[in-house]
């Protein structure tokens, strides 16, 4: 990984492996931050493109990655307010349009937050052993059972259980070491990444 200064300066010589490492720290926290506010993940991609595509004519204009991430969620913010504007023809529409209007920098402040713990577990998930993470994302991606995992994968109940507790310790010790989140809170991210991070 870059620095922050080494990746901005690389961004501005258009370097593609700066790009596509930016893109790859951003692109999931993004999509989830879009997916908050319109509620459908297929225009939720669709609006972070459009955010890359518009940084990328102006990438020069930002002394810092700081400014580039400010820039890519105030984007994805407002192509989100422009969809729902849009597509305003119900009243659930109109609720989430009032919602995103009221919208203020606090609570986008904690919903970038909220990404960028996401794009943390994320990047630590890659990085367990190989049978723990495989493990892992089969409990939390697709909601198997120990039991359904012990005879896909061969294994006993009693090691699926430990590589899981294995798994979460990891994570836990990683992101409460990096001042992310308290332990009381850890479980409760586990419950959300469950049920939408892997979507």
């Amino acid at each position: 990984m870059k620095s922050d200064m080494a990746l901005i300066a690389a961004l501005h010589r258009r370097q593609p492996e700066a790009i596509r490492e930016l893109f790859n720290q951003l692109y999931k926290p993004l999509i989830y931050f879009a997916g908050k506010l319109v509620d459908n993940k297929h225009e939720a991609e669709d609006i972070v493109g459009t955010s890359f595509f518009k940084l990328t004519g102006r990438i020069e204009q930002f002394p810092t990655i700081r400014d580039v991430k400010a820039f890519l969620y105030i984007t994805t913010r407002n192509e989100c307010l422009d969809y729902l504007r849009r597509i305003a023809r119900n009243e659930r529409t109109q609720d989430q349009l009032q919602y995103l209007m009221d919208y203020n920098d606090a609570q986008a402040g904690d919903e970038m937050l909220r990404a960028r713990i996401l794009q943390e577990v994320y990047n630590e998930i890659e990085q367990l052993p190989p049978q723990c993470r495989r493990i892992f994302k089969l409990i939390y991606s697709k909601g198997m059972t120990t039991k359904q995992i012990a005879d896909e994968l061969e294994l006993s109940p009693q090691t699926i259980l430990n590589q899981k507790a294995k798994a979460l310790n990891l994570l836990r010790g990683i992101l409460v070491k990096k001042n992310l989140m308290p332990h009381s809170t850890f479980f409760q991210l586990f419950l959300l990444i469950s049920i939408e991070f892997f979507l």
